[in-house]
């Protein structure tokens, strides 16, 4: 049955506040509440839903939600879903940049923070683990798998030319030949009415720059938020010196512990330059111009979808995600597990969530934070 507005709204915002880990790591809650519990979407649909939006620069998990809504509630759907899942992040991290010169000298939050930070790096491993025993039932779904995971883990190509690759290949040997593909129409009323959504009405210097410097990077940057952490840091710390380099390391440490994408971090660094219309600014640029890509990817999928070359492209990617999920947790070990305890707090919230399917990533994430501040008393 197909949910209403609502329903996608409410569920949206449910995982606005529960999707704690941020990128792929939400996956995993969208996954159970889709697909487990209300079997809005197969997991095919799913998987190929999170190839998509893979492929596309921004964030994955913000994607994800803007297709599902396209798909059920079109337009409407779309603005709605991705509004709903970034508004408890936007709103906390508006908190975090309003009392920031009074919670950086808390050093036991800064400890729990740490240990939600360790155990991020299992969630996102979990997920790899949970997408792949679906994805991967074929011996080519494990060589795409692999050599995703491969490529990426030693840094021979990145994300981009990972996906663009999977995707050739899937439609020069995986597509079906029996089937006579449909012909899509796409108006330009559609594409006028998705470019409103990121007309903005600043004017100000600083305003024009923050959206100028965001949209860029929002638009520029493929593998999520932690893969947007270098431009940010490039273009806030040393080009405009908006924030100096603790003040901008905190960002990316409060940008993890909030529900939603790191890369809501935008609107802290925005808050911190231009006030509340700088924060808005700051948002709207980085996940404007990708929500118009994800909208425009989702309304593809749907018309091109028995397109034989599509579905073979699809064929390919979805397998590739479960390697690209999994490499981007050995990318976290590596910047953000430093000593024995965070190790085991990692491991250890991955093997949980795997023994344990139905239960949230906020448990090993918050009992992550505990365990780390108990240690260090």
């Amino acid at each position: 049955m197909k949910p209403s507005l609502a329903k996608v709204a409410l569920l949206a915002l449910w995982l606005g506040v529960a999707g704690f880990g941020g990128g792929y790591a939400v996956m995993q809650r969208v996954r159970r509440a889709i697909v487990d519990e209300r079997a809005w979407l197969t997991d095919e649909e799913l998987i190929e839903t999170i190839s998509l939006a893979t492929a596309l620069p921004g964030t994955a998990g913000t994607h994800v939600l803007t297709m599902v809504g396209l798909r059920f509630a079109g337009l409407r759907g779309a603005i709605v879903a991705a509004s709903c899942f970034l508004l408890p992040s936007f709103l906390l991290m508006l908190v975090f940049g309003a009392t920031y010169d009074r919670l950086r000298d808390l050093h036991a939050l800064a400890t729990f923070l740490d240990g939600m930070g360790y155990a991020t790096v299992g969630v996102v491993a979990a997920v790899a683990v949970d997408l792949g025993r679906s994805a991967l039932g074929r011996r080519t779904d494990w060589l795409f798998a692999v050599f995703a995971f491969a490529l990426l883990v030693f840094h021979v190509v990145g994300l981009f030319i990972v996906v663009f690759a999977a995707a050739a290949l899937g439609a020069v040997f995986f597509r079906p030949t029996d089937e006579a593909p449909p012909r899509p129409s796409f108006g330009p009323q559609s594409m006028r009415s998705v470019l409103l959504f990121v007309a903005w009405p600043f004017g100000t210097p600083i305003t024009l720059t923050l959206f100028v410097v965001f949209a860029k990077i929002g638009l520029a940057t493929f593998g999520g938020g932690f893969a947007m952490i270098p431009a940010l840091e490039r273009e806030a710390v040393h080009e405009y010196g908006w924030l100096s380099e603790p003040a901008f390391n905190d960002a990316m440490v409060l940008g993890q512990v909030t529900p939603g994408p790191v890369a809501i971090a935008a609107t802290f660094i925005g808050y911190r330059v231009s006030g509340l219309v700088g924060a808005f600014v700051a948002t709207l640029a980085m996940f404007g111009p990708p929500f118009v890509l994800a909208v425009l990817a989702g309304r593809s999928a749907h018309l091109f979808r028995e397109r034989p070359i599509v579905r073979g492209a699809l064929h390919a990617i979805a397998p590739s995600v479960v390697g690209i999920i999994g490499a981007s947790a050995v990318a976290l070990w590596r910047t953000t597990v430093h000593a024995p305890l965070a190790g085991i707090v990692a491991a250890a919230a991955c093997v949980v969530l795997i023994a344990r399917r139905a239960m949230s990533p906020l448990v090993p994430l918050g009992l992550g934070g505990i365990v780390t501040l108990a240690s260090r008393m």
